[in-house]
């Protein structure tokens, strides 16, 4: 460990050796577009020298000691379009920006799934990016509820506080979650009782690549990414002392947070800290009646600095999240016992990037760039019986993780691009009765470029990675059957290929062709236990290969001032497709000599493999009548069988339509959403069907100020009609319905 943090900091030194001056004011004024009144807690950041400032109570903002030269200035404020404006250090005149209300916004660049910071136009995968004031109405106290009902996104759930996004019907262990580009570091991925170890307050902004995206991310990203991003680490200098605190508080699950963020900037030092608390209790559904042991109690913090001189940044974080939940059961199970999950981790973060490196005179060389993030993740796990206090099964997992990645210099003034290097290396545990598997230690490492090439109004992108994935297994004795030691090795190789052909500067089609992977998990490849989660005995396969899946997008997007369209299809061939097969027998631990029946007892569940395909459409569109009406509509469909026999695959999301009617202002902003599922009729064997239904969502919030104070005040009404549904995806829908009306209230505070 002692020579990895050693290597980490190598790079402060050679950070230290570039200094110059900075002797230029720029100063200037942030205006409403329509009336020219003056905007209060404007955002601007000069991208190039990582400087942040904010409007005063006259719209005024300064930035002083800027060196000449010419600047991207970006500007950003909740209910109105970002622009990002070139000003050239020193300037004659005191600037004056005028910023437009909307909802869409057209300067929104896209890091996850293209490094080379491209906005969204000439991405050739599907994307999102949930950012403002969307993040505002929409903040819930995880991130799966957050991105429920975008295009192709849809929710796995076990109660509240154990869910997890799907993405395309891929869930689990096939999309990642991100946090700064690095993975999560938790279990969440593994079994539908495990949570994501992030709390639903920390974005600034959540980025969603759909579809393969192996190529930067390596195995499990064979559904695709998202990527939450925060603060933990600064990546711009505040004037002065600036935050924001929050308090927010629901009524289908009693449910009471708040929290706050602090940032502070001295010279070329940054710091960023935040806290947050939550408590709920058990949930109520469409009913009336209350879900046995749904509630939660949560809490973190976390700790940040950056050194960011003009040539690039150092920086590291530390954060700390506990999360204690518990796991609904069937009220008509008289011998069931309340579980709680007592979940803790620490993590560790550290990063160092530079500016251009290509024009100074000491480095001109083909490196453009560089970027190194690192993270040590510390996770464990406790199964506790709630009657009597005891623990049963206990998980950790300890991960280090490291990428390090240089951007080149434009070849033949067409060909920009990345290479890197990433490797992993895990430690997971399992102890107890009902540890489903024995232990394991991952260890993978992959090289990887991406490459982008631009031809009049094509853009062209590419890229290839290569990985090597190893589990050791060591021996051991599970539900009293004795496993030998076994080392599993995985050779992979990715690739994708994509194209975007703009017909005109707002029109454009594109296209991706990606070859992605995933190595099985020690749970596919060795449980032999009790899985509590699913009310199954689940037996793993050593002799499984690795997934492959091949995946082709193809779609047409249209972003003009006032209106936004995003369609695609897509169409998935998996080899090898890893799932868990009922079998004809059931698994009875109370039977005398052998346990296995073919009448009564859990259903034994055998992972096996065959070839898949999952496809489907998704799209988007989003209109601006005014400044201030907005209507957005969002439509998905997918299907996901094995190719022999065409038979269903397991907890597909059916068919989904939601249109929201916006009406928003400076000061307010108010809504409507229908949201229309349809019945979920094409199942798996031995898994019931799902009935449709239609849910009504309204919300209304003020943003006032007091002073330089801002106050928003939100307020959200979920399914107003207190409909009783069932989702399709959730783990306890046999025996408990989804959450009814909820009234949820937030207030957040602006210094």
């Amino acid at each position: 460990m002692k020579t990895k943090i050693f290597f980490l900091f190598l790079f402060f030194p050679f950070l230290s050796s570039f200094i110059f001056a900075q002797d230029h004011p720029l100063k200037g004024k942030v205006v409403d577009e329509q009336d020219n009144e003056p905007l209060i807690g404007v955002n601007l950041i000069i991208e190039q020298l990582k400087i942040g400032s904010s409007t005063n109570a006259n719209g005024e903002f300064e930035f002083k000691n800027i060196p000449k030269g010419v600047y991207s200035l970006k500007v950003s404020f909740i209910g109105h379009k970002t622009i990002v404006r070139t000003v050239s250090v020193p300037i004659k005149d005191d600037l004056i920006i005028a910023l437009k209300e909307g909802s869409i916004d057209l300067q929104e660049v896209v890091v996850t799934g293209n490094p080379l910071f491209s906005d969204l136009k000439n991405i050739s995968q599907s994307t999102l990016t949930i950012t403002n004031l969307e993040l505002q109405i929409k903040r819930s106290s995880n991130v799966a509820q957050m991105l429920n009902y975008q295009p192709g996104i849809s929710m796995r759930s076990n109660g509240i506080a154990a869910a997890r996004p799907v993405i395309r019907g891929f869930s689990n262990n096939r999309i990642l979650i991100l946090e700064n580009g690095l993975r999560m570091g938790d279990l969440s991925n593994t079994s539908d009782d495990h949570g994501v170890s992030s709390d639903g307050s920390a974005p600034e902004k959540i980025e969603i690549l759909r579809g393969p995206a192996s190529l930067l991310y390596g195995s499990n990203a064979i559904g695709g990414v998202i990527n939450i991003i925060t603060e933990a680490i600064p990546n711009y200098i505040p004037n002065g002392i600036d935050g924001d605190i929050n308090f927010s508080g629901s009524s289908a699950n009693k449910d009471l947070s708040g929290g706050g963020d602090l940032h502070f900037g001295i010279n070329s030092f940054a710091f960023h800290s935040n806290y947050f608390n939550r408590s709920n209790k058990d949930y109520r559904d469409g009913n009336g009646n209350i879900v046995s042991n749904s509630d939660q109690l949560s809490q973190g913090f976390q700790f940040g600095m950056s050194f960011i001189p003009s040539f690039g940044l150092a920086g590291f974080s530390y954060s700390n999240f506990n999360n204690n939940y518990g796991i609904p059961i069937n009220p008509k199970d008289k011998e069931a016992e309340p579980i709680a999950i007592n979940m803790k981790k620490n993590e560790f973060r550290f990063l160092v990037e530079s500016s251009d490196l290509s024009g100074k005179s000491e480095l001109n060389s083909f490196i453009k760039s560089f970027n190194l993030k690192a993270g040590y993740q510390d996770y464990a796990q406790k199964e506790i019986v709630r009657r009597t206090g005891e623990s049963g099964t206990l998980f950790g997992l300890k991960s280090f993780s490291v990428d390090l990645s240089f951007k080149h210099e434009t070849i033949g003034n067409v060909f920009q691009g990345v290479f890197g290097f990433w490797g992993l290396e895990q430690k997971y545990t399992a102890e107890g009765l009902e540890a489903l598997t024995p232990n394991a230690d991952y260890f993978s490492f992959a090289a990887y470029f991406f490459e982008q090439a631009k031809f009049s109004n094509f853009n062209f992108q590419f890229g290839a990675r290569f990985e090597k994935n190893q589990v050791k297994i060591p021996a051991s004795i599970i539900s009293g059957k004795s496993f030998p030691a076994e080392d599993k090795n995985y050779s992979t190789f990715s690739g994708s290929v994509g194209l975007v052909y703009n017909f005109t500067e707002e029109v454009s089609l594109f296209s991706n062709i990606a070859n992605a992977f995933r190595s099985p998990t020690i749970e596919e490849l060795s449980s032999y236990a009790i899985h509590e989660a699913t009310v199954s005995f689940d037996i793993g396969n050593r002799s499984l290969q690795k997934e492959n899946n091949l995946g082709f997008d193809l779609g047409l997007r249209i972003h003009r001032p006032n209106h936004l369209v995003e369609v695609s299809a897509y169409y998935n061939s998996i080899n090898n497709f890893i799932y868990a097969k009922p079998t004809s027998l059931f698994y009875d631990p109370n039977t005398a000599g052998n346990p296995f029946n073919d009448s009564t007892g859990l259903k034994v569940l055998q992972y096996s493999q065959n070839d898949a395909a999952l496809y489907g459409f998704e799209a988007k569109a989003q209109y601006e009548f005014n400044r201030s009406l907005l209507t957005t509509v969002v439509f998905d469909y997918v299907r996901g069988q094995l190719k022999s026999g065409n038979e269903n695959l397991p907890r597909i999301p059916p068919m989904r339509f939601s249109i929201e009617q916006r009406f928003t202002t400076d000061e307010y902003w108010l809504g409507v959403v229908l949201k229309l599922v349809s019945d979920q009729n094409k199942t798996s064997q031995k898994e019931g069907p799902t009935k449709g239904y239609g849910l009504v969502d309204l919300y209304t919030g003020t943003k006032f100020f007091t002073g330089e104070f801002i106050h928003m005040l939100n307020l959200r009404i979920d399914n107003l009609f207190d409909q009783s549904y069932k989702e399709h995806l959730s783990a306890i829908k046999d025996f408990a319905f989804m959450p009814g009306r909820n009234i949820q209230i937030n207030y957040k505070f602006l210094f």
